[in-house]
């Protein structure tokens, strides 16, 4: 990640900062598709599970939505925004949420007393799922919009961070469309031919687990 924690606190304007744990990870999909310039601060979000169960009935695809989980947790990026109608209608399927600065933990970036006190004074959000309901054959889960959370985890913290979005994701589908060549998820990023292949790796992977735990929602 480039810079420091302090210099990305210096450079934001926006006093909202959106917790951005799916397509929104990817600098270039957030860039293009949302204006959004600045990079991502990796962080955890205590108290919030994510799972595939975001349908998108107008786009026909499921996406990865969070709703409130005690014992759970999720890795996401400290994104800063203006909610402007342009974010609201990428975000339609959800609904933004306030989360309090004490579920937020910092992993991998060192923060300075002088930085907590800055952070403290921002807003944050996370966009809670309106609905949950699993994939299915109608409203896959598309390998384009995985890709594009995966290289969001690349760019944040590498193979470790790729790691968490699968081990802190529910609702994992027994089948993943695969539209890498020709996207069907509208915001995708652009992919490379080892951004493609990595992200057919980890479908295969995935596919390949017996029983996934990870395939139906935790108790609460």
């Amino acid at each position: 990640m480039k810079g420091t924690l302090t210099s990305w606190i210096q450079r934001v304007q926006s006093n909202d900062i959106l917790l951005g744990y799916g397509s929104l990870m990817s600098a270039d999909s957030r860039k293009r598709h949302s204006a959004i310039v600045h990079e991502g601060i990796p962080v955890t979000v205590q108290h919030f599970a994510r799972g595939w169960v975001t349908r998108a009935y107008h786009e026909q695809q499921t996406y990865v939505g969070a709703w409130p989980e005690q014992q759970a947790s999720l890795n996401a990026q400290l994104v800063p925004v203006t909610f402007n109608p342009g974010l609201q209608q990428r975000e339609q399927d959800y609904q933004f949420e306030s989360v309090s600065f004490s579920q937020l933990v910092f992993d991998s970036v060192q923060v300075s007393e002088s930085d907590l006190a800055q952070l403290k004074s921002k807003q944050f959000w996370i966009c809670h799922t309106l609905d949950i309901v699993p994939a299915d054959g109608e409203y896959p889960v598309n390998a384009s919009y995985l890709a594009t959370c995966l290289q969001g985890c690349l760019e944040a913290g590498g193979a470790s961070e790729v790691e968490r979005f699968i081990n802190t994701t529910q609702y994992w589908p027994d089948w993943i469309s695969d539209d890498l060549d020709q996207p069907l998820y509208p915001r995708a990023a652009c992919l490379s031919h080892d951004d493609k292949a990595h992200c057919r790796k980890v479908i295969e992977k995935l596919m390949s687990r017996s029983a996934p735990q990870h395939a139906h929602r935790s108790d609460s």
